[in-house]
């Protein structure tokens, strides 16, 4: 770089010292590992996520429960957008994907909800001891659909799998071979259900509903009368390993319906509902059933009897008599009314089981005659409440250059930056800006970045700039020729992605930390967004002029004075204060029209009382002899330098006449 002094440019320059810059802090980039099923920014890509935090006290097995609302998740972050229901993934710490995971858009805060409302209940499997922290991820699908959930479901309250479908998901069922009988998902209905037989109530508008959700699961003979006598008619199952500590409850809710039922001692399986618990040696706890002996708080059966129903005697042929005969008088103490559709809740303790690996069975079975049926829904056990800490956005790490760098006038910047989901742009996904240490966007910006893959990525499938000719070539950050010695630069690289923005149109694409600022896009505001602090270091050139009268006429040599006459000796010295070297460094001084050149009195070297006599101060050809090519010409002084280290100095002398 060619730098130009005069006695006009500068009297007198201070060199800044520059000061030594911290890294930048950490980005969601690692720590814990941002969950990806394939390459980095390589769709499908997961640009959000939220802590869960378990508590404590949940052990390996628990079955971790959170309402999550993840319209108020993406407002806090500032992004608008539509929530992709297909999106929720529960991760472990490790980066791994949850093995029995679920979110349930129908189901928030125990109670029904909204379908397509951007909130429901996430479930999984706890995985891992201690206290630990899983990630929740989710996305709005602007930035691309995702597939189902892959992972088994828990799936106790049947909201996965669709209407008709008879075994759900992390789910066994069986039924006889006989169209009578049903296991099935149902949705919300109420049909009217005529059954065989002489029965009161026949036909009766049956209730459908779900306990919560949109579905449930239909168990029994509702669809056609019971041709024959089965006692295990229809059956469904699941393994569940109850936790070794904290073990919980087993807690089943269903609804009965129908005309029949059959005590006979209370060991017949005809014409009942059934749940048990069943060991890996083959050992039946039976919880709901006659075995229980619990009918008036966990009936097993819509009515109580073994004989047709009287006046006073509960028995079958009357739907829904629970423990009533036809005078509508409670037998056994239980308070449903007559004809009455409600749901049944049973908690069971799980202590005897605790470490155990148990199958829980729910079945039913029938006789000829007088249809029943159940519905079961929100069965689930050894269940903690977990909470949510603050959503994140997908992060972004300038991987060069790397923080406090020292950059000069020109240079271009290399940049790579690592990004954690696929930006909106596939040939030009990521953007940089330089800022100068005022804070003002430098000239030439903002600059494109691109991947494809060939240009030294620090992990396969980041974002690097590059010229290669398979792109449109973009320009590379680049210094300014104009900058000057200063600290507290700034390179700044933005991952937008596809959401809007609830902040400004400005901040498009760019996820905001929950709480932080908005004014401006910065790695304190906003999860995708990195930057580095940089330096600019230049040649601090100071150049000093001085003068000394050497005679004057009428004084001669003795304390001469600036009169017509005098002869006047100038230096110019050169300062090179760093902490760059410069080079071609050229100064030149303009001779006052008062003024008149003295020729052979030019001469050049380290400082002033170092220079030599330059033969040649004419410019009418070159001379060895002179260190720093010194001429006059053009009624100026010049010196040229090649290069000039830092703390170097270089200097030039002359003589003239005042005029």
């Amino acid at each position: 770089m060619k730098q130009v002094l005069s006695k006009r440019a500068a009297a007198l320059c201070v060199a800044l010292v520059l000061c030594v810059v911290a890294p930048a802090a950490a980005d969601l980039r690692s720590a814990p590992t941002w969950y990806d099923q394939n390459a980095v920014a390589t769709t499908p890509d997961w640009h959000y996520r939220v802590p869960v935090n378990v508590p404590a006290g949940a052990t390996v097995n628990s079955a971790i429960k959170v309402d999550v609302d993840f319209a108020a998740l993406l407002a806090t972050m500032g992004v608008s957008g539509t929530f992709d229901v297909n999106s929720p993934r529960i991760v472990r710490a490790n980066g791994a994907l949850s093995t029995r995971q679920e979110f349930t858009d129908a189901v928030y805060a125990g109670a029904t909800d909204a379908a397509g409302n951007a909130r429901g209940e996430v479930r999984f499997l706890l995985e891992d001891a201690g206290t630990v922290t899983y990630y929740l991820y989710f996305d709005i699908t602007e930035n691309g659909a995702k597939g189902a959930n892959p992972q088994t479901p828990i799936n106790g309250n049947f909201e996965q799998g669709a209407v008709g479908l008879a075994t759900p998901p992390g789910w066994a069922s069986s039924t006889k071979v006989n169209a009578a009988f049903d296991t099935q998902i149902r949705g919300s209905e109420s049909p009217s259900i005529t059954t065989n037989g002489t029965a009161s109530n026949n036909p009766f508008i049956t209730d459908g509903t779900p306990r919560t959700g949109a579905q449930s699961y239909l168990i029994g003979a509702r669809s056609a009368n019971e041709p024959v006598n089965n006692a295990n008619a229809t059956q469904l199952t699941r393994t569940i390993t109850v936790p070794a500590t904290a073990p919980g409850n087993l807690t089943v809710r269903w609804r009965l319906e129908g005309w029949d039922s059959n005590v006979n001692g209370g060991v017949s399986g005809f014409d009942q509902f059934k749940v048990s618990i069943v060991t890996a040696g083959g050992a039946v706890t039976q919880i709901i059933g006659p075995i229980a002996g619990n009918y008036a708080t966990a009936p097993f059966a819509p009515a109580y009897g073994a004989v047709p129903i009287t006046a006073i005697t509960p028995g079958y042929s009357a739907y829904n008599s629970w423990d009533m005969g036809t005078n509508q008088a409670h037998t056994l103490g239980m308070t449903a009314a007559y004809n009455a559709q409600p749901w049944w809740t049973l908690n069971y303790s799980l202590a005897a089981f605790a470490g155990q690996t148990v199958t829980l069975r729910i079945e039913t079975g029938h006789v000829t005659s007088y249809r029943s049926w159940a519905h079961v829904d929100d069965v689930e056990w050894s269940v903690v409440t977990a909470t949510l800490g603050a959503p994140q956005g997908f992060g972004v790490n300038i991987g060069t250059p790397a923080p406090g760098g020292n950059f000069s006038p020109g240079q271009i910047v290399p940049v790579t930056v690592q990004v954690d989901a696929n930006p909106t742009s596939s040939t030009a996904p990521m953007t940089v800006e330089l800022f100068d240490s005022t804070g003002a966007m430098a000239p030439g910006g903002p600059y494109l970045l691109y991947n494809d893959g060939s240009h030294g990525d620090v992990t396969a499938g980041d974002a690097i700039w590059s010229n290669n000719g398979s792109v449109p070539a973009q320009p590379a950050p680049t210094i300014p020729l104009s900058a000057t010695n200063s600290a507290g630069w700034t390179l700044r690289a933005y991952g937008r992605d596809a959401s809007t923005s609830t902040l400004s149109v400005a901040q498009r694409g760019l996820i905001r930390g929950p709480g932080t600022g908005a004014a401006a896009s910065t790695q304190a505001n906003f999860w995708n967004v990195d930057e580095i602090p940089f330096n600019v270091q230049t040649a601090a050139l100071v150049l000093a002029k001085t003068s000394t009268v050497i005679t004057d006429p009428i004084n001669g040599t003795i304390d001469p004075k600036m009169i017509p006459g005098a002869r006047v000796r100038y230096c110019l010295l050169v300062t090179n204060n760093g902490p760059l070297a410069a080079n071609n460094v050229v100064v030149s001084d303009p001779v006052p029209a008062s003024m008149t050149f003295q020729p052979g009195t030019l001469r050049s070297g380290a400082n002033c009382a170092a220079a030599t006599t330059v033969e040649d101060d004419d410019a009418s050809g070159a001379d060895e002899s002179d260190p720093m090519g010194a001429s006059y010409g053009g009624a100026s002084v010049a010196g040229v330098v090649g290069t000039m280290p830092n703390g170097a100095t270089a200097a030039v002398t002359f003589e003239a006449t005042i005029q």
